[in-house]
């Protein structure tokens, strides 16, 4: 009788879980198509995003080269500056300036008005958290007494019932 062929179970278990994986690596190499049909069908179907991607790399180059020679373009080592600094390089004006108003007379008399109501809004802001505040406090005192009566009370009661339970004791025996 012929040998009997005897497989390790270890690696009969590896055999067959990468079975499916050479199965279809030839199937993959039989079928695939070839790198220039592929780049003839790439071409086809995303010329214009092919073109755009390689144009965006080429300013990219030219941007990465900038920043490492930084006289080559003032324009975009200050836009970068700008970047660094929060966009805080230079002070900006937070609000509309009225030219018709700017330097005359109804200009200055609008700004104090405008002035003066900026002060009263700021004085009865003032006033609202002083009397805000006031009334806190006047809330904790209350709290407080209220708190001290309920101990009083509760003590009260406790002698009461001390006491009679005391005297109904005595009274008992």
């Amino acid at each position: 009788m012929a040998p009997r062929i005897r497989i390790p179970a270890h690696v009969f278990g590896y055999s067959l879980a990468i079975a499916p994986a050479v199965a279809y690596a030839m199937y993959w190499k039989r079928n695939h198509k070839s790198d220039q049909e592929l780049e003839e069908i790439l071409k086809e179907n995303y010329s214009t995003k092919i073109q755009g991607n390689r144009d965006k790399k080429e300013e990219m180059v030219k941007f990465f080269a900038a920043m490492k020679d930084p006289t080559a373009n003032p324009g975009q080592e200050k836009k970068m500056q700008e970047v660094l600094y929060g966009g805080k390089g230079d002070i900006k004006r937070h609000y509309a300036v009225d030219e018709k108003l700017y330097g005359t007379q109804e200009g200055v008399e609008r700004r104090k008005m405008a002035e003066e109501e900026q002060q009263q809004q700021q004085k009865m802001k003032k006033q609202y958290n002083v009397a805000k505040s006031s009334n806190k406090t006047k809330q904790k005192k209350k709290k407080q007494q209220d708190d001290g009566l309920e101990e009083q009370n509760k003590e009260a009661k406790d002698s009461k019932e001390n006491s009679n339970s005391s005297s109904s004791s005595s009274s008992s025996s």
